[in-house]
């Protein structure tokens, strides 16, 4: 599940794999957005990639993967592990269950019953900057709105405002989003705030590793990469209630540093690698996207077209990586269970999910090399369906 754009000019067009409702409203949004868009200024265009592990994302995505919102993808949106871990904790300190682990299941169905509510997995990103207080004041302000955007006082907070207000603009959807915010304070007290600063010293050091290992190992070899698709600054979120698949949310609003990313902070067997590897993947999502454009219509379900995309975006890390990083292709394989052999072109049929898929999975490879500026050895580029738009 992702969020990528295609760029005209100085606008960002936001393409997300949401139903046609949820499309249109983001449009909507994202005309909202471009109002509080602001030059960036010198020292941020300079600014490469950052990592962070930011509080309103740490508190938003556990609060998501405790209500088990995982998605329909091939890979978790959130890790059932770490809900372990982290009712292992409270009852370690002798608390009882919290109120959003008893309203579980009421919020789970409100969210799967629902469509629009698909944007929550992304709303972090929205935020970027604003922290964890200005974000779930502004949040607050738009569940308690009868209608529309409300005045948001934080100018880094605006973005999220108007995404959110324009995609759950009902009173029964605002309801809900009133009520998951009274819950995640809770969680914010009771479980958050206590893991999150248990972990301060040692998630400062993975960041600083992170950083580090991004670029000597990743930044330099793909350069020309981030070059063409304009990837060479952006933020990267770290969670760690966050599962295998990520999200890419593209540059827009008043601090217009590059796109975000938000990914699993490493723990347990979540390595500094495997975190590296699933940020190749997510920065793939703009290309494939291009590249899919002319197969969508071989699927007969969104869900089907989201999941090739997904496996789509696994196999464009991996030829990524093969031409320009062959050294970090191993600990990619590790990451997304692939052979060590490598994907090939099964990287569709072989998993047995896609039905029919054999027929032009290597004509769909093909398209994704050519977004890649790779050749594959055999295949003329006349020969393949145009993706870039």
């Amino acid at each position: 599940m992702f969020v990528v754009e295609s760029r005209t000019g100085k606008h960002t067009h936001i393409r997300p794999p949401f139903p046609g409702t949820i499309r249109v409203l983001l449009a909507a949004a994202l005309v909202t957005i471009l109002c509080y868009a602001v030059p960036s200024s010198a020292q941020e265009s300079d600014a490469g990639w950052t990592f962070e592990n930011d509080g309103f994302a740490e508190l938003w995505f556990h609060g998501l993967a405790v209500v088990g919102y995982y998605g329909f993808g091939p890979m978790p949106l959130y890790d059932p592990g770490y809900v372990l871990d982290a009712r292992s904790d409270r009852q370690a300190r002798a608390l009882d269950a919290t109120p959003l682990e008893g309203d579980r299941a009421t919020f789970l169905r409100a969210f799967q019953n629902d469509d629009a509510f698909e944007v929550l997995h992304f709303v972090p990103a929205y935020y970027r900057g604003a922290g964890r207080s200005s974000a779930m004041e502004s949040l607050k302000a738009v569940a308690e709105a009868p209608s529309g955007v409300p005045p948001v006082r934080d100018e880094a907070a605006r973005v999220g405002s108007a995404v959110v207000a324009q995609v759950l603009a009902s009173p029964a959807q605002r309801e809900t989003l009133r009520t998951f915010l009274q819950r995640l304070e809770e969680e914010w007290t009771a479980v958050v705030a206590p893991r999150r600063q248990q972990a301060a010293a040692e998630h400062q050091a993975v960041l600083a590793e992170l950083k580090a290992r991004w670029q000597t190992d990743y930044e330099g070899p793909l350069s020309s990469f981030l070059e063409a698709e304009e990837l060479g600054q952006g933020s990267v979120m770290l969670a760690t209630g966050l599962g295998a698949e990520g999200r890419f949310v593209p540059a827009s609003g008043p601090l217009d540093r590059g796109p975000v990313v938000a990914l699993s902070m490493p723990r347990g067997e979540i390595t500094v690698d495997a975190v590296l590897s699933s940020l190749v993947r997510e920065l793939c999502f703009p290309a494939v996207r291009r590249a899919f454009v002319p197969f969508e219509g071989r699927f007969p379900t969104r869900v089907e077209a989201s999941r090739a995309s997904d496996l789509a975006a696994t196999r464009c890390g991996e030829l990524l990586l093969e031409r320009h990083a062959p050294a970090q292709v191993a600990a990619y394989r590790t990451r997304f269970g692939i052979p060590a052999s490598g994907t090939g072109r099964g990287f569709l049929s072989a998993s047995g999910q896609m039905t029919g898929a054999a027929a032009f999975e290597g004509q769909l490879e093909a398209a994704i090399a050519r977004e890649l500026n790779l050749d594959l050895d055999g295949v003329r580029a006349d020969a393949l369906p145009v993706g870039r738009n």
